[in-house]
């Protein structure tokens, strides 16, 4: 076998060796990080700057879907990125560029971080596909970047008085767990949230605030950080789904207004008809919303265009009733009071007529003595 001279093995491996190198220099090699760590004997459990002022974490949002608002669970969905930086003076290098820590890298879990968590969560979950959505940027200075993607189901109380005419607001507070505003000091950065384009079947988003506030809790005060989402919910859906039903079977009703009094299936048949449809579409109208003690909008438009048709269907049963009743007078125009003296006065006669009757002569005289005025008179 031919020997390979020893100059060639190192013009091979030089370039390697400088590259490395260059790395470490300039910062770009993780392995930076590790003689940082071991020099200053870092603990992440200590927060930077421990005997001095508060670490000031910046935040901002940048929201790439907002999806699932339920009005029955009082919630919402959210996806985002959530950006925290801070500044660590323990992990400053000498170097020009940044280390990035990625995705299963060990040097993530020995940096101190801030327990940012959000107050109005009921469930949520970091992204794992294809691996952990997550990663840190630690410059040269000892500027951190943590950006983390993540999906929350938040609350939100909703007051649906104007439903399906209502505006909500809905939003997240981000809150430190276990740091006073003696430690950390939570604030927006200058972008504060970022809004992709956010399309949604039921509700456009009008604009979005933030404020920073100050919660007491008895062990000591936290930084609050608040952003709101207002939101306005579309109509349209609403105006051709139950609206526009419900109007429409309100002037079907008084069709019954034109057809014929006497025609009593067909009248009958339309509002009862009219009426059990509408109750079934406000039944709908409310099945997804929640059971509240107060009257919403949408509540008002159901009780009249009821009223409305139930008032229809009593028209046709009292003009059916009177309808009848001048139909049985036509039959017998005799007043009541006269047939009730007629059949007094056929009684009477029969009572006077029968045999045995001591009254029976006097009635007879009567009879002939009025029978022979009235032949003198002619």
């Amino acid at each position: 076998m031919m020997a390979v001279p020893q100059s060639c093995v190192s013009n091979i491996i030089a370039p390697f060796v400088l590259m490395i190198l260059f790395e470490i220099v300039h910062g770009r090699n993780p392995d930076v990080l590790y003689h940082v760590l071991q020099k200053h004997q870092y603990d992440s459990q200590i927060r930077p700057n421990v005997s001095g002022a508060p670490v000031h974490v910046s935040l901002f949002l940048l929201i790439t879907d907002i999806h699932s608002v339920s009005e029955s669970s009082m919630d919402f969905g959210i996806t985002m990125f959530l950006v925290q930086m801070w500044k660590d003076e323990r992990l400053a290098f000498n170097g020009t560029e940044a280390v990035d820590l990625r995705s299963g890298s060990e040097l993530m879990s020995k940096i101190w971080m801030p327990d940012s968590y959000f107050v109005n969560e009921k469930e949520g979950n970091v992204h794992e596909i294809t691996m952990e959505n997550k990663q840190i940027r630690v410059e040269p200075n000892g500027n951190i970047t943590f950006d983390v993607r993540v999906s929350m189901k938040l609350t939100c109380y909703m007051r649906l008085q104007r439903f399906p005419m209502d505006k909500q607001m809905c939003g997240m507070d981000i809150e430190s767990f276990g740091y006073t505003t003696r430690d950390v000091v939570l604030e927006w950065d200058e972008r504060s949230i970022i809004l992709e384009d956010i399309t949604m079947p039921d509700f456009s988003i009008r604009q979005s605030s933030t404020v920073k506030l100050l919660h007491v809790y008895p062990m000591g005060n936290y930084s609050r950080l608040k952003c709101t989402f207002h939101m306005e919910r579309e109509l349209i859906f609403y105006v051709m789904e139950h609206y526009v039903p419900s109007a429409l079977l309100v002037i079907l009703s008084w069709v019954s207004f034109w057809i014929g009094v006497d025609v009593t299936p067909a009248r009958a048949s339309l509002g009862i008809t009219t009426v059990l449809t509408l109750t079934t579409l406000s039944s709908g109208a409310r099945a997804n919303l929640p059971k509240v003690s107060y009257i919403k909008a949408i509540d008002v438009w159901m009780f009249t265009c009821s009223f409305f048709t139930f008032a229809a269907l009593l028209e046709f049963a009292v003009t059916s009733f009177l309808h009848k009743k001048g139909q049985d007078r036509q039959m017998d125009p005799t007043p009541r009071e006269n047939k009730k003296n007629k059949t007094n006065f056929m009684e009477l006669k029969e009572y006077l007529q029968s045999p045995g009757n001591s009254h029976r002569d006097v009635y007879t005289h009567k009879m002939d003595t009025e029978a022979r005025d009235r032949k003198s008179v002619v």
